[in-house]
This record gives C-alpha cells, sequence and structure tokens, in this order.
C-alpha cells in the first residue's frame, strides 16, 4: 500500500512546468516524478553545509567546510591504475594544515600560492590532515542540496523546479492544527521547503522529523481505512459454536495451556462469535505452542458442522501438522492432508469428502489452490508462515470460504514497528511463554579449528539416546563462496560416526526422498540428520536436543533463532552450537547476540536494526510501505505517536460524521 503524497491539487503534471520539455518529461517520467507532488516529495539524498566554519572547533573525522590560504605549491604524485594524489598545504585559522585531493588533478593549475580557496572535506584532528572532497567555488554560503536523478538532469537544475512548484502551487493538505501544535511540527509546506532550501542544520532536523510524522500518520489513516473496507458487518460471519463441548475438549488435553495461549484461545474465539469477519495474526515464538491454539479454533468450527483448511507452505510442514493434528484430536475431527505429492486416487477421495463436508479440517500446501479444490462449508482458513505466500495465493483460499474468518501464523517474532505497519489492519494474538518443563536451549559459538570437540560433545548427546540436527548453508561446492556445503559436511560425519547413523535431506530431494529421510530420523533410526535450512520452520522432534550450524555467520539473527528452535522442544537439555570463523563486526555482532538469549521477540529487534525493514523476511517483502523520511527500525516512538493519533483523529471524524 503506498503512501499518500498528495499535498498539492490540483496535481499539474509535470510538462505544465516552466522549462520542461518533452525529452525531459520523458526522463522525469523514467524517475516516477508525474506532477508537482512528485517534484517536492522528491527529497534532498544529501546536505552539504557550505558554512565556512572554524576549524579549531571541529572534532576528529568531522565534514568541515572552511577557507584558507596555500602556502606551498600543489604536489603530484600518481600510482598504478592511473590514481592519483594532489597535496597542499594550508593556513587555517591559524593552523598549518596539510590538505590531500584525490583524483582530481586539474586542480593543481587552480591552487596558487597567496590565494585564498574554500574546500571541504574530512579532518583527520590527530594528523592536522583534511582529506578534500572538493574546492568551492560559490561564495554564497548556505547547503548545497543533492537529488538522486539518475543522471536526468543537475541537482540545481532539479533545484529550481522545485522552486518554480513552491512559487505557484497551493498547498491544500496540512497535519491538523493540534497534533501540529502537540508534537511541535512544521507544517507540510513548510518541512517541505526545508528541506528543499534549508538554512542551518535545526532545519532540516525539525523537518525531517515533520515528514516523518506525517507518513506515518497518513499511513495509519490508510491501514485503518483499508481494515474498515475488509470488515464488512454480516450475520453470516458468526461462527455460534458449541462452548460447552469446546470447554469439554480442552479439559481432556493432556497439559495445561500456557496464560499466553489462553488468552490467544480467547481472542480467537470472541472473534469467531462476532458478525465480522476474523482477521487475526498469531505470532508465537519458536516452540511455543501455537498448533494447539489453532487446533482449538478448528475444534470450534467442528462443533457447528463445519470447516476448517490450513495452508502451509512446504510439503515437510505439512506432514508436521497433520501428524500433530492427529495426536490431538484422536479422531474427534475427521482430519485429512492434500499436497502435490499426494497420488490421484487419493486426491479424488479428499476433494469428494471436502465437498460433502465430510472432512473437518484439511492441512495442504498450495494444493489447495487448486481449480478443482471445493468446500463444503469452510468457515476458518488458517495460513501458517503466511509472508511465504503470495498476496493472490492467500486471496485464492480466502475467496473460498463460506464464512471469511481468517487466521494468520507465524514462527517468526515480528518487532513490533513491523507488526504495526505490515499488520496494521490485523488484529494480533502474541505466544511469548513457553510450555512448562522447557528448558532454554543453551547456545555456543565455536571456531572451525574447534569442530572436533563440538563432536565429541554431539557423541555424548547420541550415548544418551539423543537425536542431532547439523545445518549446512550450502548444497554443493561453491566456487566463489567459502562455505562448508551439505555434501561435503556429510561426509564428515558419516566417517566419525558410520553412515548407519547419519541422514541427509536437503531442499533439492524429491518429496517422498526428504519424508523418507525424516521419518527414519524422527523414529531414531538415523540419529544424525544433516540437512540445509530446509528444517527451518515446523519440524518437531522432541528427541532432539543437539544442533551444529556451519558457517552461521551466513544467517540472519531471525534464521539462525528458527533453526535454533528445532531442539528444546522437550524437558530435556538441549544445545545449540554455531561454527563460525566471521570476517566482519556485523557477523561477529550476530554471534554474540545468539549466545546471549533465546528470547525471539528481543532478536527480532536485534535483526531489525541490522538489516533493515525491507530484508527482514530475507526477501523484500512488496507489501512493505517504501517511507521517504521514515525509518521503521529508528522511528518506533514516532511511529507509536502516530498510530495514536490516527486512532483519536479518525474516531473524531466518525463522531462528527
Amino acid at each position: 500500500m503506498p503512501v499518500m503524497y498528495q499535498v498539492i491539487t490540483p496535481p499539474t503534471p509535470i510538462e505544465d512546468l516552466k522549462g520542461v520539455g518533452p525529452k525531459l518529461r520523458d526522463k522525469l517520467l523514467e524517475l516516477d516524478i508525474k506532477d508537482v507532488n512528485d517534484v517536492v516529495f522528491t527529497l534532498p539524498s544529501g546536505h552539504e553545509n557550505l558554512t565556512v566554519m572554524d576549524l579549531r572547533e571541529a572534532a576528529h573525522n568531522d565534514k568541515v567546510t572552511v577557507a584558507g590560504t596555500i602556502q606551498t605549491e600543489p604536489a603530484l604524485a600518481y600510482f598504478r591504475g592511473g590514481k592519483n594524489r594532489l597535496t597542499v598545504f594550508m593556513e587555517i585559522n591559524g593552523m598549518y594544515v596539510k590538505v590531500i585531493f584525490f583524483n582530481q588533478p586539474y586542480l593543481k593549475d587552480k591552487l596558487k600560492v597567496g590565494e585564498t580557496v574554500k574546500i571541504s572535506g574530512k579532518f583527520q584532528r590527530h594528523k592536522l590532515e583534511i582529506n578534500a572532497q572538493r574546492l568551492i567555488y560559490d561564495d554564497s554560503g548556505g547547503y548545497r542540496v543533492k537529488y538522486s536523478l539518475g543522471g536526468v538532469m543537475h541537482s540545481k537544475t532539479f533545484s529550481k523546479l522545485v522552486a518554480q512548484v513552491f512559487e505557484n502551487a497551493i498547498f491544500n493538505y496540512d497535519l491538523p492544527e493540534d497534533l501540529k501544535g502537540k508534537y511541535r511540527l512544521l507544517s507540510i509546506r513548510e518541512a517541505l521547503w526545508r528541506l528543499h532550501f534549508p538554512g542551518n542544520p535545526h532545519d532540516i532536523n525539525e523537518a525531517r522529523r515533520t515528514i516523518k510524522f506525517y507518513e506515518l500518520f497518513i499511513f495509519q489513516l490508510q491501514l485503518m481505512e483499508k481494515r474498515r473496507r475488509e470488515r464488512v458487518r454480516n450475520e453470516r460471519y458468526i461462527v455460534d459454536y458449541d462452548v460447552g463441548a469446546l470447554r469439554t475438549f480442552i479439559d481432556t488435553l493432556p497439559f495445561e495451556l500456557t496464560d499466553d495461549q489462553k488468552r490467544s484461545v480467547n481472542e480467537i474465539c470472541r472473534d469467531l462469535k462476532q458478525n465480522v469477519s476474523m482477521h487475526r495474526l498469531l505470532q508465537g515464538d519458536v516452540g511455543s505452542g501455537k498448533t494447539i491454539v489453532a487446533g482449538i479454533a478448528s475444534y470450534a468450527v467442528k462443533t457447528i458442522g463445519e470447516q476448517t483448511a490450513l495452508m502451509v507452505p512446504t510439503e515437510v510442514l505439512a506432514n508436521q501438522h497433520f501428524q500433530s493434528f492427529l495426536e490431538i484430536f484422536d479422531g474427534l475431527l475427521n482430519i485429512a492432508k492434500l499436497t502435490g505429492n499426494t497420488s490421484k486416487k487419493e486426491k479424488a477421495g479428499i476433494l469428494a469428502a471436502l465437498r460433502s463436508g465430510e472432512i473437518d479440517l484439511v492441512i495442504g500446501t498450495h494444493a489447495l489452490i487448486e481449480d478443482d479444490v471445493a468446500f463444503n462449508r469452510l468457515s476458518l482458513i488458517i495460513t501458517d508462515e503466511q509472508h511465504r505466500f503470495g498476496v493472490n495465493q492467500r486471496k485464492r483460499l480466502n475467496d473460498r470460504a463460506y464464512r471469511k474468518n481468517v487466521l494468520y501464523m507465524t514462527a517468526t517474532p515480528i518487532p513490533r514497528t513491523l507488526s504495526i505497519t505490515t499488520f496494521g489492519d490485523m488484529d494480533i494474538s502474541i505466544i511469548k511463554e513457553m510450555p512448562k518443563g522447557r528448558k532454554p536451549v543453551e547456545t555456543y559459538w565455536r571456531r572451525f579449528e574447534e569442530t572436533d570437540e563440538v563432536l565429541d560433545a554431539l557423541e555424548a548427546e547420541m550415548k544418551k539416546g539423543h537425536n542431532a540436527y547439523i545445518v549446512a548453508p550450502l548444497i554443493e561446492e561453491s566456487e566463489t563462496l567459502d562455505l562448508k556445503n551439505v555434501q561435503e559436511i556429510f561426509q564428515v560425519f558419516t566417517d566419525r560416526f558410520g553412515e548407519e547413523n547419519v541422514e541427509l535431506v536437503h531442499g533439492r530431494m524429491k518429496p517422498d526422498e526428504k519424508e523418507a529421510g525424516m521419518r527414519r530420523f524422527e523414529s531414531h533410526e538415523k540419529p544424525v540428520l544433516v540437512s540445509t535450512t530446509v528444517i527451518e520452520v515446523g519440524i518437531n522432534v522432541p528427541n532432539a536436543t543437539f544442533m551444529v550450524i556451519f558457517n552461521a555467520e551466513r544467517f540472519g539473527l531471525s534464521t539462525l533463532h528458527q533453526l535454533r528452535g528445532r531442539v528444546g522442544r522437550s524437558d530435556k537439555q538441549s544445545y545449540c552450537v554455531l561454527i563460525s570463523d566471521p570476517k566482519t563486526e556485523n557477523a561477529k555482532l550476530r554471534m554474540d547476540i545468539m549466545t546471549s538469549t533465546t528470547d525471539g521477540f528481543e532478536l527480532s529487534e536485534r535483526d531489525l536494526e541490522m538489516r533493515g525493514p525491507g530484508d527482514y523476511f530475507g526477501v523484500r517483502q512488496s507489501g512493505l510501505p517504501q517511507f521517504k523520511v521514515a525509518d521503521l527500525a529508528e522511528d518506533y516512538r514516532v511511529l507509536e505517536h502516530a498510530r495514536m493519533s490516527a486512532i483519536e483523529y479518525s474516531a473524531k471524524m466518525e463522531g462528527d460524521g
């Protein structure tokens, strides 16, 4: 959902601006600059302060603009590859300073002894040296504004277009006066003007703060409007389930639900009783018990004789859920599994049973959205790891519902800022609490030369009758990356523990091969599983207590946490060992973070800070808003204030209406 950047009406097309001919118009259109709103919201990519400062007041590594007198003839030195360095000494504010220009040999004839010039660059205070970026010919001072325009035109030319818009356009939209007063915000027109034509650093900071709030406030209003459109009231949406039967079922469970599970069940069941379609996200850290919550919701729907569909992204996860639900319900629900690997004969029987209403719960992959799949009365749709499905795929299943109640589940703890922006049109239930008896997974970081010690520790776990996961980042050897591949690691472990004890599973295997390998591992026929990240989500082997992740620096925090979540799923103490020789500070930091906490929600916040919101899920999310100024990783407080303001403003508008 794009953020609304319409503050000028009518939105005059760019071709109507003075100086914009057909060629320039076409180039601007390539940059998605179509009208005057796009012009004023094409914000500077940087501001260079050209105001001359006193170098004595500058700190080490400060970017400075200074004026001084040239003391020596410039010396030009050339290096291999045509690179060069121009060195000159200047007197600046009473200091004798060495000034270096890289790859600007043409300046040699422009720097004359005794002349006063103005330069900008980075000041190395301890060396009394300036790494100069450029010689400044403009004596006006102030700021030099830079735009990212893909070579279409110079920043100075574009700046004239911006000035023309401000001179002639009428800004019709502004933030509500009470919000501007409450948060000390500028008008939208003034904020945009200060960003394009700043007078001082305070101007820029105040302007950025205003535009951040505007973006987040408008986006929250748009989400609320989307929510209103989708939540049409209709008595047909009510699932009037049998409360008594549901309570009896919960009482028969062989364990007590955690407080977070109880709260989530209550929130979902309350939604089902409403005359508005449910649209809820169930977040739960790995191993927190989301499956039983989804199962209880499915049973609620069963009490009125209607159906639930659970769609998952992989065959492995479908098999896992199918087995889990069979154990949970033990004949109380008629459950079927439908995947791309289901035989034609079996599929025909399942499709017929779905149409007749004989099946209460169907668990499947993308096979659930094939054209020949039809339901009797589908009243609850559960989508697991929903971000792995496209919007159209989810919609195809949702459109088949009789009562459109949708529950999304994810084992990826999502930072609050992303929850509000990406899932702001949903209600959210969160399970943080772990089931009783679970012990935190002890996590260690080891280097490759310590692998033998890790194997000794793994062997000790095997002697206790426990299983172990071994994770590699690649399937085959890479010519460009120095990584341990899964085939090589498989050989290491078979050499040490024997081929009869080690199973190999990876994403390029056929589904039936993967399933057979997983069965051998789960049954303890082969207690060690060497795998790629195919085991990241949904695999549940309570007997597994040991995990080794090779080249752990190649994974993000969320993926590492998801992998670690495959162990620690019983009352046995479990261990996760990260084997890595990180080459960067960022990679070392990830190893330190992973060994310091097992809290998935804390890790998700750190992951957001390190990777940025666009790549948080491993791929850039098309549904994630692209803001001009606001940064979801940094502007959490602004987002919260904007969200609350949008809620209050929307309620006021409804009341006035």
